[in-house]
């Protein structure tokens, strides 16, 4: 499956949607600008090409924010259909408006909880990096796999219970305040969420880490250079990028900063 990443970015963005004309020349120089959504994409990226996927396939984009995954599926499998989920209405209508500007026609959005929603029997669901903001007895675990056909897939990836960091922790306590707060739900290393897809009843086809050392690397150079102002921002973003296009190529599978699990509900 070709997936490509960004392009809804200049419908999404409050900044670059002021300026259009500007933000698509921006992107042609820049790509995407968010390197934390970069990376993860990088992951997701190798993980789908593991899942078979019917050219009509019925996905399930878990907490889509401003739809990024949504809009490259949709891209990539123009017969598919995307259901793009969220409990932000406030993400749903930018994303909403992406769609229309977009001329985009097989993503449909829910601003609701998944218990709330009717769906069609998915092939195939997804959440990246949304758990860790959910209470451990509150994750959809149960309600995707009710929602998936027999032989659906159901993808997860979060980040680790325990982070390694390289400069001075001291440097980013703003953001270590941040997670503290919001990521209620970081409480799985790799075993641990393997024994949560199983005890769902899914048998577990791929469990791996994911952002190693070099990628770490890539994302502290990138908050800085953020925290420097945007001269900052476009001067470490490039090379944010390539730490994180490496540390893909070099990573080995034995630690990371972040998880992914792919379960499998038994036909």
């Amino acid at each position: 499956m070709n997936l490509t990443f960004g392009e809804a970015q200049i419908y999404t963005s409050e900044r670059m949607v002021k300026f259009p004309k500007l933000s698509k020349a921006f992107f042609k120089i820049f790509g995407y600008t968010n390197l934390g959504n970069y990376a993860r994409f990088t992951v997701f990226k190798k993980l789908v090409d593991q899942v078979p996927m019917p050219k009509n396939a019925q996905i399930l984009d878990l907490g889509t924010g401003y739809g990024e995954y949504a809009f490259s599926l949709s891209k990539a499998l123009p017969s598919g259909q995307i259901h793009a989920l969220d409990i932000d209405p406030e993400r749903i209508y930018i994303l909403r408006q992406a769609i229309r500007k977009s001329l985009t026609s097989n993503i449909r959005t829910y601003a609701d909880h998944l218990k709330n929603v009717y769906l069609p029997e998915l092939d195939f669901a997804f959440s990246i990096d949304v758990f860790e903001h959910i209470g451990e007895d509150q994750m959809p675990f149960q309600e995707v796999y009710d929602r998936l056909k027999p032989g659906g897939y159901f993808l997860v990836k979060i980040p680790n219970r325990d982070q390694k960091t390289i400069f001075p922790e001291s440097w980013f306590e703003e953001h270590q305040d941040w997670l503290e707060e919001e990521h209620i739900g970081q409480v799985y290393e790799l075993q641990g969420l393997k024994n949560r897809f199983e005890k769902e009843g899914f048998e577990v086809v791929h469990a791996s880490y994911s952002d190693g050392w070099l990628s770490r690397m890539g994302w502290e150079l990138a908050y800085l250079g953020k925290k420097a102002g945007f001269l900052g921002q476009l001067l470490s973003l490039p090379f944010a990028k390539g730490l994180v296009k490496l540390d893909r190529v070099f990573h080995q599978n034995t630690w990371g900063n972040a998880i992914q699990v792919i379960g499998k509900k038994p036909e």
